[in-house]
């Protein structure tokens, strides 16, 4: 495995956590709390559904800002353009759309670990490079 390949995985994971922490903690704290003072089953769903949906745009939208993730940003990697320039917001959504789909998402891991690019950044026209 490169040093790019191991960097790109360390980046997904701290997005990952980050995710975590920022997202699915509030909604489980909101949860349990609802649960606890009597809350309606409804209101529960709701948060999750909720959380679901900010889970999803942010997946989507996390690499738009200048090419750069939280993760790649704290471990050096950047996704440029044929041009250079940083992925933007809508190559981002391009790029991440596999991500959202069962086995899809799965082939995209392994084209990481295998170092190949994944299909996402095929479809963006993106590259992950070291800076």
């Amino acid at each position: 495995m490169t040093q790019t390949t191991l960097l790109r995985v360390a980046a997904f994971l701290v997005d990952a956590l980050t995710i975590s922490v920022l997202l699915i903690l509030p909604a489980s704290v909101i949860s349990y709390s609802l649960a606890w003072f009597g809350g309606a089953v409804q209101g529960i769903a709701i948060v999750w559904s909720v959380a679901l949906a900010i889970f999803l745009i942010g997946l989507l939208l996390r690499d738009g800002h200048r090419g750069r993730s939280l993760g790649k940003r704290m471990l050096g990697l950047r996704l440029v353009t044929p041009q250079g320039e940083g992925c933007g917001y809508g190559r981002s959504i391009l790029r991440n759309l596999p991500l959202v789909f069962p086995v899809w998402n799965l082939l995209e891991a392994g084209l990481v670990l295998a170092g190949r690019r994944r299909t996402g950044d095929r479809i963006a026209r993106t590259n992950v490079t070291e800076e």
